[in-house]
């Protein structure tokens, strides 16, 4: 696998417009914010992973870092095999999503919306691809699997690995705010309904079907 590094996001955005690549790793232990700002504009039209490495000090920025798109951090002193291991698992699943559909396969279908676990793909009522990230793309996969289910976050982050960066439970609460963003409309969420105290239930009804669309 080759690998290009820049000293700037000026720099990196140049080089997505020029290539692609499967991953991004951005240091932002030292300019966090010009980081973020990067990562949610980056976001808007690229569905590639995204990994920051964040200052330890300040545990806002992992929240902060997660909300503008990053798929995981990680803070100094980093352990390399734990590094390798996330890197890894990134790849991975972007991977899922490029793997072609030589045969039929069921999808999940919900308020017009359609999921294909195989292709990692999800379409709106309008048949266009709402760019989800690896963990949003977990996560209402798991709601998928367990319509109507009071789903607590520790079950959540057994499900994905969207709490692998931060403290667990803001890591995912930011990942669902993020979702309903995409999927409802996020002042009044009636497919992801809030369980004080609980955790998260999908509300949707979910069917599965042949095939997704073409």
């Amino acid at each position: 696998m080759l690998a290009t590094v820049v000293h700037s996001t000026l720099q990196l955005r140049r080089q997505l417009y020029r290539s692609r690549y499967d991953l991004v790793i951005i240091d932002a232990v030292f300019v966090p914010d010009e980081a973020i700002r990067f990562c949610r504009q980056v976001r808007s039209t690229e569905a590639v992973p995204i990994f920051m490495i964040m200052a330890s000090s300040n545990p806002d920025l992992v929240v902060s870092a997660l909300d503008s798109g990053a798929d995981d951090c990680m803070s100094p002193p980093i352990s390399i095999a734990e590094f390798v291991a996330r890197a890894k698992n990134l790849l991975r699943r972007a991977a899922y999503a490029q793997t072609p559909a030589h045969h039929q396969q069921s999808v999940f279908a919900f308020s017009g919306f359609r999921l294909s676990p195989l292709e990692r793909l999800l379409w709106d009522p309008d048949g266009k691809i709402v760019n989800l990230t690896a963990a949003e793309f977990d996560l209402l996969l798991a709601f998928c699997r367990n319509p109507g289910r009071l789903m607590r976050r520790e079950e959540l982050l057994a499900s994905t690995h969207a709490g692998l960066a931060g403290p667990v439970a803001r890591s995912i609460d930011v990942h669902i705010s993020r979702l309903r963003q995409k999927i409802e409309d996020p002042r009044w969420p009636r497919l992801l309904a809030t369980v004080r105290l609980g955790g998260y239930v999908f509300t949707s009804e979910v069917s599965t079907r042949s095939a997704a669309p073409q």
